[in-house]
């Protein structure tokens, strides 16, 4: 009896639910769609259109990896900020998949599964680098794209340290105002980058110098393991010039206990 009782008030039941739907939709009319007259169209059109060769003009200051893939830029900062360099590399399809992945590891993986687009995309920007004044630094990073591609990346890391190094002391004495009473050092150089945050409204002009500068904060932390200091500048008796900078480089990772990689 209470089995076919409760049959009853389930129908009952389902009966009202489906009523009240049928209801509810017949009093729901859809929208009708709006067609702006053809004069306030053409009105619109012509208000509109000076703006497009400026949105071209914008677009084309961008690095060229950048240009018509109307990636999202805050979150591109804050990626460059880890110390991922988005400029002119990698190409616009392997920038999507850090943008899009899910936490720090993944990010590192994609970079590391994306190594072949990401080394081709390289080499094709030192093409670019016509500048006599940079043709050895050309060369040598040309060296490392070659020795990762050989598995050599304690090789390549070394290397490409090095011109960093190089290039980081150029633009030091380049723009005086980066230096400290004339002399040049990393933590100087940190604070004296262009800079900017993803929440900030920047200038265009401001957020293309940020751009190249962003990931290079990274690259200049001081890491010190517990206990003992790791001292970035290199003792007087070592020899001058790039096994310097390859004896630190080695030394912070090894601290760091990170796993080479292809920068």
């Amino acid at each position: 009896m209470t089995n076919d009782f409760d049959a009853r008030l389930a129908a009952i039941l389902d009966a009202a639910t489906q009523n009240i739907c049928r209801t509810m939709a017949a009093s729901i009319t859809p929208a009708p769609k709006v067609v702006l007259p053809m004069p306030l169209q053409e009105t619109l059109a012509k208000a509109v259109a000076p703006l497009f060769p400026v949105l071209e003009r914008l677009d084309a200051m961008m690095p060229e990896n950048w240009r018509g893939q109307h990636l999202d830029y805050r979150d591109m900062v804050r990626l460059m900020q880890e110390g991922v360099p988005l400029a002119w590399v990698p190409p616009a399809d392997v920038i999507r998949q850090p943008l899009a992945a899910d936490g720090a590891s993944s990010r590192a993986k994609v970079i590391d599964d994306s190594r072949p687009q990401i080394l081709a995309s390289c080499r094709e920007a030192l093409v670019d680098v016509t500048d006599e004044r940079l043709t050895a630094q050309r060369e040598l990073l040309e060296e490392c794209a070659r020795a990762i591609e050989n598995g050599m990346f304690s090789s390549g890391q070394a290397l490409a340290a090095n011109v960093w190094d190089t290039l980081m002391r150029g633009m030091a004495f380049a723009n005086p105002e980066w230096l400290n009473r004339g002399r040049w050092s990393y933590r100087q150089i940190k604070r004296s980058v262009p800079s900017v945050e993803a929440e900030e409204d920047a200038a265009i002009g401001e957020f293309r110098r940020a751009a190249i500068f962003l990931p290079l904060a990274k690259t200049l932390e001081e890491f010190f393991p517990p206990g003992r200091a790791i001292h970035l500048q290199p003792a007087r008796h070592r020899p001058r010039g790039g096994h310097r900078a390859v004896h630190r480089l080695q030394r912070l990772d090894r601290a760091h206990g990170r796993r080479q990689r292809p920068a």
